[in-house]
């Protein structure tokens, strides 16, 4: 299991997105955190940009798919990228199994 993150511009972005992963059932849910700020080196400033950050819990094996899709339904590709869940309660997990796609 994985949880994804992806990185938009904005918040109506932000919806746009997990609604359409969470229908797809490619995700179990979506957790968005606005005001993201993102600190980055720009050619010798430090600089700051604003972004919304969307976390969801999914199976590993539909990173693809949501990559894929992702590209496929949205003109702007988002930062997309996931972090390994090593633990995990029981019967979440076996939720998380049950109300995603199968891969």
């Amino acid at each position: 299991m994985i949880l994804i993150h992806v990185l938009t511009n904005s918040m109506k972005k932000a919806i746009e997105i997990s609604d359409f992963l969470t229908k797809e059932r490619l995700i179990l849910n979506a957790v968005i955190a606005k005001d993201v700020i993102i600190r980055k080196n720009e050619k010798g400033k430090i600089v700051s940009e604003d972004r919304v950050l969307i976390m969801g819990k999914t199976k590993s094996l539909l990173f693809n798919k949501i990559d894929e899709q992702l590209h496929e339904h949205f003109d702007e590709m988002p930062v997309l990228y996931s972090v390994p869940i090593t633990h995990m309660d029981w019967e979440q997990a076996e939720y998380l199994v049950k109300e995603t796609q199968r891969a």
